[in-house]
């Protein structure tokens, strides 16, 4: 069975939110991952409540788009880094950092239009906020009645025949929040569901079922936050991730034989925002 790495960033990553941001610059193409899992959500806090006054509002910035990647303030851009863990008792202990091939950037234009979200995925806008293209011009990209994106379609026939191609496709709360996000490759899907607690915008779990061919692959997840900025966004969380993975024998009736691993991590974010 070909054993994969899943983690907070889906494939794209994630893990947002609970997403891993991959690089715009640098993935040509989506590959399926899971965000991490932790064992409680209960937040040792600095947090504080973000009074109305705090900064989180500036004019012609739409937040929309930050609010739906689990993200408060005229954000400007998100770099995200992971380290693995170990688990000391009911702590996790930062262990090495895990390398990317991207920057691990997020961001957004000064109107708050996502331009790089959290699978890598960018995106171009005309001068008047309408989306014109993504990796390449065949990108297509719909948006609900409420402004907030429903489905990321990337199509490309680099050889000149084959359309290498994939899709993500996003669902929310009234609240404007990610509940689900689903991607859609060659012979793969994978299905991603967040819950929270309260009105918070970051996610408190995630749950993942996908396949790619015969492998199966499903994770709980949950994050444990224990340091927030001044605008009440998370700067550092840890990651508690409970993996099963098995193969598809394609008997009728059958179970297949899932096995499970469980990982820790450790999330660190640098947030810039647009200022007055």
């Amino acid at each position: 069975m070909k054993k994969y790495l899943l983690n907070a960033s889906t494939v794209a990553a994630i893990v947002c939110m609970g997403l891993t941001v991959i690089s715009c610059m640098n993935k040509s193409k989506a590959e399926p991952v899971a965000a991490a899992a932790a064992i409680s959500s209960v937040e040792t806090k600095t947090e504080t409540a973000v009074a109305e006054d705090s900064g989180n509002t500036l004019s012609g910035y739409d937040p929309s788009d930050a609010t739906a990647f689990g993200l408060v303030g005229p954000v400007k851009k998100v770099f995200t880094t992971q380290y693995m863990a170990n688990l000391n008792g009911n702590k996790l202990q930062r262990a090495e950092r895990i390398e990317s091939d991207g920057n691990n950037a997020m961001t957004f234009n000064r109107q708050g239009l996502v331009t790089c979200d959290i699978f890598g995925s960018p995106y171009t806008y005309d001068s008047n906020g309408k989306f014109i293209k993504g990796r390449n011009a065949n990108t297509q990209m719909e948006r609900s009645p409420r402004g907030l994106i429903e489905k990321y379609l990337h199509q490309d026939n680099t050889d000149g025949g084959h359309w290498n191609s994939y899709t993500y496709e996003f669902k929310y709360d009234q609240e404007g929040r990610m509940t689900t996000y689903t991607y859609t490759g060659w012979e793969e899907v994978f299905e991603y569901a967040y819950t929270y607690e309260g009105d918070k915008v970051y996610p408190s779990g995630e749950e993942m079922d996908g396949q790619a061919c015969a492998d199966l692959f499903k994770a709980h997840i949950t994050y444990r936050y224990t340091k927030f900025d001044e605008r009440g966004n998370w700067t550092e969380r840890e990651v508690y991730i409970v993996e099963e993975q098995g193969v598809d024998t394609g008997v009728d009736g059958g179970e297949p034989e899932m096995e499970i691993t469980k990982t820790y991590k450790i999330e660190t974010r640098k947030i810039e925002y647009y200022e007055s």
